[in-house]
């Protein structure tokens, strides 16, 4: 089996990007085939993963704005920078489409996995989406077509807790009414200083929230070299692979099949 991943939280600024193309470079690193959606029209994980010429034919433009392709899905997807990381591109102009789809709604928000979802599942290990920092209708359109949600959480600010609580309560509410597949797969620390109280103080206040098997035991931390690479263009895996980012996202990787195993157990290979 495979798993369809949503990175989601209501905070902007958490490491959503982030988290999402690092970690599909750390698990291609991992031997798995990996595809990236770019489900926020603000296209930060396109950019950062498919050169900027030519531009994208087709985009999940003509995915959320049809309840029918007429093309095969797989002509909709792009190879990467990165070997085994292929990307579901998006433009600016699908923000225009989000008051159509809460028009349509509830049937549009199962557009992306009538689309998507069987093809992902035959032909990719593992699928991140990356959402909006919000709890929109796009977002609606991730979970109700993802397994898992992992929840971003900056150890720096207060108003990211907020954010995860609601994060989690639309997930519950989307796996009580849309989705029965979907479940919480951890919360993760980003941006995190050790040194700092604050870093330590939201540590200790999840602990309390939460089970332990409900947190990643691998935290992202506080490293320039994000800014360097994204200014860059690049993974931090690509950029500085020394990194202490680097390393992080690496652990974690192996952290996240460790979870998901026997999901992932087995590297699918390209073709297969």
């Amino acid at each position: 089996m495979a798993v369809i991943i949503a990175v989601v939280n209501n905070k902007g600024g958490v490491g959503k990007t982030t988290v999402t193309c690092n970690l599909a470079h750390a698990l291609a690193q991992q031997g798995r085939r990996v595809l990236v959606v770019d489900l926020d029209s603000q296209c930060n994980a396109t950019s950062l993963l498919i050169p900027p010429e030519p531009v994208p034919e087709r985009s999940l433009f003509d995915i959320l704005g049809r309840d029918a392709l007429a093309e095969p899905i797989g002509d909709f997807l792009q190879p990467t920078r990165y070997d085994e990381v292929f990307c579901l591109a998006n433009v600016q102009e699908t923000a225009s489409l989000e008051a159509e789809v809460i028009a349509a709604a509830p049937a549009s928000y199962a557009r992306l996995r009538r689309h998507l979802r069987e093809y992902a599942l035959k032909n990719f290990d593992v699928t991140l989406i990356d959402n909006p920092p919000n709890l929109g209708a796009f977002v609606m359109c991730a979970l109700t077509a993802a397994d898992f949600a992992l929840v971003p959480v900056k150890a720096g600010s207060a108003f990211s807790v907020a954010g995860l609580v609601k994060a989690v309560r639309l997930i519950h509410e989307v796996k009580a009414q849309r989705n029965p597949d979907l479940r919480l797969l951890r919360l993760l620390i980003t941006q995190v200083d050790r040194r700092t109280l604050i870093s330590r103080t939201l540590a200790e206040r999840l602990a309390g929230a939460f089970r332990e098997d409900q947190i990643f035991r691998t935290a992202i931390p506080v490293n320039t070299a994000f800014e360097q690479a994204e200014a860059a263009g690049a993974t931090i895996l690509g950029h500085n692979p020394g990194a202490p980012g680097s390393r992080a996202f690496e652990e974690l990787a192996r952290e996240l099949l460790d979870i998901l195993a026997p999901n992932t157990a087995s590297p699918r290979r390209a073709g297969s």
